[in-house]
């Protein structure tokens, strides 16, 4: 995906969500030093930042790279009162199986965090699918779920009448 086309995704989700909302997203090193995340900052604010380690050595162009990093970002008004699970470390280590999907990320954090921000009927979207690991934690934890990934051009998953496996894809 382009830049601007993120970029318009995560407007498009901050024209959705409730005031006070927050945006998870997933960026590598690169977008980091970048600041990508203030081509958006008339949206939402980063209020935290998640350096996940995978517990793999990967590839960079300087330096190794062992994970990624998870900005926090909320709509305004900025306040912490909707997150209720003050004890995520902002240091997360844990492995995940890239056998699944090249892209996979922490099934561990990411149930935490939505725990942390969301009420069991609540809605969860994920415009970035990949391996759908997001669709399940929401589904275990009693949150809708709205999902798409490109890899999938004949549908989205999860709501009404639409697919909520990978069978059909």
């Amino acid at each position: 995906m382009t830049d601007d086309y993120i970029d318009a995704c995560c407007r498009e989700c901050a024209r959705l969500s409730t005031p006070s909302g927050y945006l998870m997203r997933w960026i590598d090193t690169f977008g980091l030093c970048e600041a990508h995340h203030h081509r958006i900052a008339g949206c939402y604010k980063c209020v935290d930042l998640i350096a996940w380690d995978n517990l793999r050595m990967g590839m960079g162009k300087r330096t190794r790279r062992r994970g990624d990093y998870l900005l926090i970002l909320q709509k305004p008004p900025i306040t912490a009162v909707s997150w209720r699970d003050h004890g995520i470390p902002s240091r997360w280590s844990e492995k995940v199986d890239t056998r699944e999907h090249p892209h996979v990320k922490p099934m561990d954090l990411i149930s935490r965090l939505i725990g942390a921000v969301t009420e069991p009927g609540d809605l969860v979207v994920d415009p970035a699918g990949g391996s759908f690991g997001v669709m399940h934690v929401a589904r275990r934890l009693g949150r809708n779920f709205k999902g798409c990934d490109i890899a999938y051009r004949r549908g989205c998953w999860g709501g009404p009448g639409l697919r909520t496996d990978r069978s059909n894809a």
